[in-house]
């Protein structure tokens, strides 16, 4: 009973860790980096429209965390996955375009999308892809995208945007 009790107690701790944006799983946190960083990096590949959806949308997934990682579901689970970087790149090959592809086993995980999904220039591109192919973000792929968090995190974005227009010249126009 003591066991079942356990069990239940860290299947309810990592579902609710995976549920809300910005939980990292122990010892993947790191650094976290300044909306400024984030901006800088976004504005490399995204328009200016886009700029501040891009910046929110890391600070709802990830809490601006480029080496956070989060489960989705429980580890040793045959749908157990992790979520990786500022945009919490997923690494089931059904979830995957591009390079990483799809296999055969579309519930096997890719170890290449998680190191990308750490590395935060990688991370920018491959969101920069899926933002081109699916014509912006959506709550298909991030599940924080239609959420008060990153409702709020779009208008903190949008205020950054407005103060700091340097941002405007770096990024790419439409």
């Amino acid at each position: 009973m003591k066991s079942f009790f356990i069990y239940l107690t860290v299947w309810f701790f990592l579902f609710l860790s995976s549920a809300f944006a910005g939980d990292c799983l122990p010892g993947t946190t790191g650094v976290v980096w300044s909306i400024d960083e984030v901006a800088g990096l976004a504005s490399q590949k995204f328009s200016c429209e886009d700029l501040a959806k891009v910046i929110a949308l890391a600070s709802a997934e990830s809490g601006f965390k480029p080496f956070c990682v989060s489960a989705n579901n429980i580890s040793g689970m045959a749908n157990y996955s992790e979520d990786s970087g500022l945009w919490q790149m997923n690494d089931l090959r059904k979830n995957l375009d591009f390079e990483y592809g799809s296999g055969g086993q579309q519930d096997e995980r890719n170890p290449q999308a998680h190191r990308c999904g750490l590395n935060p220039e990688c991370s920018l591109d491959y969101i920069y892809r899926v933002w081109k192919l699916d014509g912006g973000f959506s709550s298909k792929r991030w599940h924080s995208y239609q959420t008060n968090n990153y409702d709020t995190a779009l208008a903190i974005a949008q205020q950054f945007i407005k103060d700091h227009p340097e941002y405007l010249k770096q990024c790419h126009s439409s």
